[in-house]
């Protein structure tokens, strides 16, 4: 229930700064006991919702990739549509150092496993895995904050020819 509250905050208000043990336990209609047995601080509740974040979608990706017979830009689009239905969160998520890093590394595996689906190998690849990874971040946020008119369909194509660019 703290973090659905947590949640629920976060898409009201768009602002992470704003966000009190307070807040969150009245939401929840819990008592700030309640929430000091299950976490430290407000940080460790924001850590464990971006942690649930990358399970959740992880477990998802983990599904996709395994499927063969799926083409890899449907799988991209998958983890587009992610996103996009939780981007009233995950656009304030994004101010997180820790969040920006751990989504680094998961776009990194993406990546590689991308990379891998197309038997590409050390001496094909041109473009650095950090770089497309931080430019594949920096697309998401442009996208998530302003770029909504833009579909799923359409990023998903961009950040393809992104993704396997030699």
């Amino acid at each position: 229930m703290l973090k659905e509250s947590l949640i629920a905050l976060l898409v009201e208000s768009q602002d992470i700064q704003q966000l009190t043990v307070k807040k969150v336990t009245e939401k929840a209609e819990l008592n700030r006991a309640t929430f000091y047995l299950h976490y430290l601080d407000m940080h460790d509740l924001l850590k464990q919702v971006v942690y649930d974040i990358f399970d959740d979608l992880s477990d998802q990706l983990s599904l996709i990739l395994s499927l063969e017979k799926m083409a890899v830009d449907e799988q991209l689009l998958i983890f587009l549509d992610y996103f996009y239905q939780h981007r009233k969160y995950l656009s304030v998520l994004f101010e997180e150092q820790g969040f920006q890093k751990k989504l680094h590394n998961f776009i990194i595996e993406l990546v590689q496993v991308r990379r891998g689906m197309q038997k590409m190998t050390t001496k094909d690849v041109i473009i650095s895995e950090d770089i497309i990874a931080a430019s594949i971040i920096g697309i998401l946020m442009w996208w998530i904050r302003d770029g909504k008119h833009h579909s799923s369909e359409y990023i998903a194509e961009q950040l393809s020819v992104l993704m396997t660019k030699r």
